[in-house]
């Protein structure tokens, strides 16, 4: 009785973990199917993971729902573009602190600062999907945030333009 009865858990168990899968398996899909929501790269990467291990293709998907881009470094191209895009964002972080201490500095030279604008404003210019960033809603709040904090700045200052 006792064999019979783990033959049946042992089944019930690779029932359910086969419903997991189908569920993950669809998670997945709608994953892929979503061109506005989610990246090429990490479509891509789900892809790839459907042939593998079903819990490493839940953790992706779980990943990509929360918004994370996954990028899939199974061979040494993907492995120096996911470095590469790494440092890209260690420097946009630098490169934003550069120039806000270049800005708010009085002993920086305002040429300093301007040279370091016009180059960033030269690399949005060269983009050519810029509208795209410029009509987000991140863009958006973020240009509206600067106006407040500016508007809010020239009210402590007594209100000059």
């Amino acid at each position: 009785m006792t064999n019979d009865n783990r033959k049946t858990t042992q089944k019930g168990t690779a029932r359910r973990g086969s419903a997991k899968d189908k569920i993950i398996r669809e998670r997945a899909a709608r994953v892929i199917a979503n061109l506005d929501a989610y990246d090429t790269d990490t479509r891509d990467a789900i892809y790839n993971a459907l042939e593998g291990v079903p819990a490493q293709l839940a953790e992706l998907v779980k990943r990509a729902e929360a918004g994370e881009t996954i990028l899939d470094c199974t061979d040494a191209a993907h492995a120096r573009d996911a470095a590469a895009i790494a440092d890209l964002q260690n420097f946009a972080h630098h490169f934003s602190e550069t120039i806000r201490i270049a800005r708010e500095n009085p002993i920086i030279p305002a040429s300093l600062y301007n040279g370091l604008a016009d180059a960033l404003i030269d690399f949005e210019n060269d983009l050519p999907s810029l509208a795209r960033v410029s009509e987000s809603e991140a863009h958006i709040r973020l240009t509206i945030d600067a106006f407040i904090e500016q508007t809010a700045t020239r009210a402590a200052k007594g209100g000059a333009r």
